[in-house]
């Protein structure tokens, strides 16, 4: 499915992309060198962000963590410059369903390309987890709650808005378990409690 024909935002070539990606996601799955090569080759290529990114997420996603820190490292450096690309390579890591995916996110937070100050690079992150990451973001321990929490609290001042819009997720508390009910509901109270509360 790997074509050198120029790029264009064409409905048919959009659509050979999707199921190229799809189909090197499965390949992936089976962890086999081919597999490897094959996303490397992809990522390495440049030939457009759509087929960047699919490698780069299998990547990152894929039980390969060798290959997944090289490609998180290239990308960030060739894309430095570009905030809303950096955007993307946060995003990546948020939605990782890797285990030490939250470990990742609370270092993420202190990269130097990180503030709580952008909001787009705020969604990208902890948005990015609480929306698209449920393995990380349910964690049985709560850690993903608190971590919601902390960052809602520490918006609060500078972006209540932003605050407010992540904090959503979790007033569905009641449709979880009872033992995620417990964990949502003291971090919602935890916020609730703060002072001058927007």
């Amino acid at each position: 499915l790997n074509t050198d024909v120029d790029y264009a935002p064409s409905h048919q070539q959009i659509a050979a992309r999707a199921l190229k990606n799809h189909c090197l996601a499965l390949l992936a799955d089976t962890a086999s060198e081919t597999a490897r090569q094959l996303v490397m080759q992809q990522y390495d290529a440049q030939h457009n962000m759509t087929d960047v990114m699919a490698a780069l997420t299998i990547a990152a996603h894929g039980d390969d963590a060798m290959t997944g820190e090289r490609l998180l490292a290239d990308f960030a450096e060739r894309w430095k410059a570009m905030p809303l690309v950096m955007d993307k390579w946060f995003s990546v890591q948020a939605t990782s369903p890797q285990p030490g995916a939250l470990t990742r996110i609370e270092a993420l937070r202190a990269h130097p390309a990180f503030s709580l100050t952008n909001p787009n690079r705020v969604r990208a992150l902890i948005g990015a987890m609480v929306m698209a990451n449920p393995v990380t973001f349910h964690r049985s321990d709560g850690a993903g709650y608190r971590l919601l929490a902390d960052t809602v609290i520490e918006l609060n001042s500078l972006n209540p808005q932003i605050a407010a819009r992540l904090l959503r997720q979790m007033s569905r508390w009641r449709r979880y378990d009872s033992s995620r009910q417990s964990l949502m509901k003291t971090e919602l109270e935890r916020v609730a409690a703060v002072p001058d509360l927007s």
